[in-house]
């Protein structure tokens, strides 16, 4: 019950830390989760990871870094899925089919600018719970 505990914790840690636009702190929550606990869903927290580093990189100029790891994290969103690649939604308590197609567009625009300055910071989306549980 205790590990339950922490790996809820860590993983709505992670998700209001990405909300507040707080990246690299949520992927050190969700990063202890997908590290100590051998999860059966761990390909999406790893997309989450590497979505949330994406955003990191961008942040501070790094286009190359964000374009990889955009690309790594709609992998596990869209190939590594329990429903033919796709994570259906709700999933761990958060609505996930519109998460991963606002990630699918965010990947289109780090994929089409030119510096990591002409990104639209308003293509993120946020995290939304459904019927959270804590």
């Amino acid at each position: 019950m205790i590990n339950q505990e922490r790996i809820d914790c860590l993983f709505w840690q992670g998700v209001e830390l990405f909300n507040s636009g707080e990246y690299f702190d949520a992927h050190e929550e969700w990063e202890e989760l997908w590290s100590e606990f051998n999860l059966p869903d761990r390909f999406f927290i790893q997309g989450l990871i590497q979505a949330t580093v994406s955003f990191y990189h961008l942040s501070t100029g790094n286009l190359k870094g964000s374009r990889s790891l955009i690309g790594r994290a709609l992998d596990k969103f869209t190939e590594k899925g329990p429903n033919k690649g796709i994570w259906e939604s709700p999933h761990r308590g958060v609505e996930t089919f519109m998460f991963i197609r606002s990630i699918i567009r965010c990947d289109k625009e780090i994929n089409t600018i030119q510096s990591a300055l002409d990104f639209n910071w308003q293509l993120v989306p946020k995290i939304i719970p459904i019927n959270k549980k804590k």
